[in-house]
């Protein structure tokens, strides 16, 4: 699974307005701030209102307001609200992909590791990221090890 440039972008928008305080912010100004190219955070902005993750308010006094609790808002729900369903192999999300997805030895390994990335990335929210807790670090760490 790769992260796009798409998705970074969306998420450095979020950050920035998870920390305005509830304040409308500006594409503009949230784009210059987070190193995100306008032209790109503007149709990032579409597609995080119509994922109902933001709130678009227009005027002089607008810009952009989280519509979600950033506690409840995982890394999960915005991969897949900005590219899609998370997968490492697109034979567990096109099964018309590949013809073999019946007999495939390997298919069953990548809907697992669908499950543990999906797992993962449920479990650490956008709020707990930007505070800087690593308890998501510890629990990865230490499923690691048993594993070992």
């Amino acid at each position: 699974m790769d992260v796009t440039r798409r998705t970074d972008y969306a998420i450095r928008l979020i950050a920035a307005l998870t920390l305005s305080d509830s304040k409308p912010l500006s594409v503009r100004e949230a784009a210059q701030e987070y190193d995100v190219p306008y032209a790109f955070a503007r149709s990032i902005q579409h597609a995080l209102v119509q994922a109902g993750l933001i709130k678009s308010i227009r005027g002089a006094q607008g810009g952009m307001l989280l519509a979600v609790d950033p506690n409840k808002l995982t890394l999960f729900k915005l991969i897949e609200a900005v590219q899609g369903p998370v997968n490492v192999s697109v034979c567990t999300s096109d099964y018309e992909w590949c013809s073999r997805v019946n007999k495939c030895e390997f298919h069953q390994v990548w809907e697992g590791a669908n499950a543990i990335l999906a797992d993962y990335l449920d479990s650490v929210s956008i709020r707990q990221l930007l505070d800087g807790e690593t308890a998501h670090l510890t629990e990865l760490s230490n499923a690691l090890q048993n594993k070992a």
